[in-house]
């Protein structure tokens, strides 16, 4: 008797774990199903980033502090933008001298006291060109000089300038690897031939053709390691709101290489964001404007773009990869001002959003036509609906 009772609950016991076995295995068939997912799909990436224009800091931003200005007042009002994303990203138009480099702010050679690069820093950005015109201002030992700064006192990558041969950075964020590439079209002084190899130019400096072999080849390398391809260009004509033909071609060669998002910088005045849908499709920012100056009245331009002078285009976008597909969306874009006051003094990078009256009718420019009405109008000419 007691036998039978043993083989009934022992048959009981294996319909029991039947059912669940089959149970689980109705159950995870039917989740897969359901989310159309194959097993090894993954679930979406998404990297937050924000992009800015040009660090270009002057003389009269020198002589603010020099007075008694706080300099950290400079970014009171944009500091928030840069906490809640993933990757931020600027062009640094100026040398981070040391001890042994003359401060200088004027005659188109720029060398900035290291306190900018802790300016710069304080806005915990992640990434930073240093390949532009002013790059070879103070020639090797500025080069080094600045690349010293941003190694041994942030957490910042640096790209565009290299003492070794990573002329490309790789940042991993959420799953995500993103890969750096920064050109230039040139420098002011020019670099010595024997130098070269510390700056990436997409144009050489004798002939001035443009080195696409040396561009496919370094992206075609980081294509390998990386999920995401972004390009910094320093490019095309100053006081401008349009690209060039220059730049047009150069864009649609990255978007044939791959390229997925191109931030550039130069032109002193925004410039418009556009897609290339080729086989490829890229994100390209043809200009973000300064973010940081200091020179009211440029002797090379005229009203309209000294006053364009005075706002860069702040952008935000989301990176995602679904499916094996890399995707940009949820792109936007605010007008950032460059403030300083009736006697020249008191810098503040102010939103557009909150750029009341009372900033507006005391700026340094206000009876230069540079008020609201110019910036909105500008924003909307140069920008179109769809990054507003």
């Amino acid at each position: 008797m007691k036998s039978k009772k043993i083989i009934f609950l022992s048959f009981v016991l294996v319909i029991c774990l039947l059912i669940i076995v089959l149970a689980g295995e109705y159950k995870n068939t039917s989740s897969k199903e359901l989310n159309g997912f194959k097993e090894d799909n993954q679930a979406s990436k998404v990297v937050n980033l924000t992009l800015v224009g040009d660090f270009l800091f002057e003389e009269p931003f020198y002589n603010s502090v020099r007075l008694g200005d706080d300099p950290s007042n400079y970014f009171a009002k944009v500091k928030d933008y840069f906490l809640n994303d993933d990757v931020s990203i600027g062009n640094m138009e100026v040398v981070i001298g040391n001890d042994n480099l003359e401060v200088s702010g004027t005659g188109f050679n720029f060398c900035a006291p290291e306190y900018i690069g802790d300016l710069v820093s304080s806005l915990s950005l992640e990434v930073l060109g240093t390949i532009n015109n002013h790059t070879y201002d103070r020639g090797l030992e500025g080069i080094k000089s600045t690349l010293d700064y941003f190694k041994n006192n942030t957490n910042i990558l640096t790209v565009g300038t290299t003492l070794d041969d990573n002329y490309y950075v790789i940042k991993e964020v959420n799953g995500l690897k993103l890969g750096f590439l920064a050109y230039g079209y040139g420098t002011n002084q020019k670099v010595p031939s024997d130098e070269r190899g510390y700056v990436s130019l997409y144009k050489d400096p004798d002939t001035k053709e443009i080195l696409y072999e040396k561009m496919e080849r370094e992206v075609s390398e980081l294509k390998k390691k990386t999920d995401v391809i972004i390009v910094l260009m320093h490019w095309g004509r100053e006081f401008t709101y349009e690209e060039n033909e220059e730049q047009k071609t150069l864009a649609e060669f990255l978007n044939s290489l791959g390229v997925h998002l191109i931030v550039g910088s130069h032109s002193h005045s925004i410039e418009p964001i556009k897609w290339i849908k080729g086989e490829n499709k890229t994100l390209v920012f043809y200009s973000l404007g300064n973010f940081t100056s200091a020179d009211e009245d440029v002797s090379r331009a005229d009203e309209e773009f000294d006053n364009a002078y005075q706002v860069g285009l702040l952008a935000k976008l989301k990176i995602l990869k679904e499916d094996n597909e890399i995707v940009i969306k949820d792109i936007k874009t605010e007008p950032i001002v460059n403030y300083y006051d009736t006697s020249f003094r008191h810098f503040e990078l102010i939103p557009y959003s909150l750029y009341t009256s009372d900033y507006e009718k005391s700026h340094y420019r206000y009876n230069q036509n540079f008020n609201r009405d110019f910036i909105k109008k500008m924003y909307e000419k140069v920008i179109s609906p769809e990054f507003r």
